[in-house]
């Protein structure tokens, strides 16, 4: 991704990087315990739809890198805040399910760009592929981490697995929304007029974002 680009779409990838934080700050994922059933399964669907949204502006994968470091920070934010020690299990391995979408959707889009592009049963196809590996990757997490995954109560089986249907179901809604609100969004960019007003507030507002989902996770730690 060239320099300019970047500098181009800085802005709604800041945006988008800090309110998906905030939606993993919001729905409470497994800090000093393991998510409610289907906590996580909801999360990784709905997290499809940043990674979709920002990739559909961009057409990069850089980008998605990007906004996962960004939701991420806000994690060890929240940890810190609570405090919870930043390699705690808690922390690490929603991280690295939060890396785990990052790339099944990335070895998606490598595989079936044109497809994704042409057609919604594409990016519906996208969606189910994608959260299926990014589900099977998940319960790999012990050897990253050195947390084991969360398990289904009284058995063997990792949530992840046993939630994924709710998952895949999800993504596959989400994957084509984040597309549907990318292209609404590049449609209203190139045809808003050039004011100097309008330059001024597209330069504001991510970091108006940016500094309101940080203050409402510090504010709501502390309170």
């Amino acid at each position: 991704m060239t320099t300019s680009s970047i500098k181009s779409n800085m802005g709604i990838i800041v945006a988008t990087g800090s309110v998906w934080g905030l939606t993993e700050f919001a729905a409470g994922m497994g800090l000093q315990q393991c998510a409610a059933l289907y906590t996580g399964a909801i999360l990784t669907g709905i997290s499809f739809f940043w990674v979709s949204f920002t990739w559909s502006i961009t057409r990069r994968l850089f980008p998605l890198l990007m906004i996962a470091v960004m939701a991420v920070m806000f994690k060890f934010l929240d940890a810190l805040l609570l405090p919870v020690a930043w390699n705690h299990g808690s922390i690490l391995n929603p991280v690295y399910a939060l890396f785990t979408i990052l790339v099944s959707f990335s070895l998606l889009i490598a595989l079936f760009k044109n497809r994704f592009l042409r057609s919604l049963a594409g990016r519906i196809i996208t969606g189910a592929g994608a959260a299926i590996i990014a589900v099977a990757l998940f319960p790999l997490v012990r050897f990253v981490t050195g947390s084991p995954a969360c398990l289904y109560a009284s058995s063997t089986i990792p949530l992840a697995i046993y939630t994924s249907p709710v998952t895949i179901g999800i993504s596959m809604i989400t994957v084509p929304l984040g597309y549907r609100l990318a292209q609404w969004y590049t449609t209203k960019q190139s045809t808003s007029p050039g004011t100097h007003t309008s330059s001024l507030l597209s330069r504001l507002w991510p970091a108006a974002v940016l500094i309101s989902s940080v203050l409402i996770i510090t504010l709501a730690r502390l309170i």
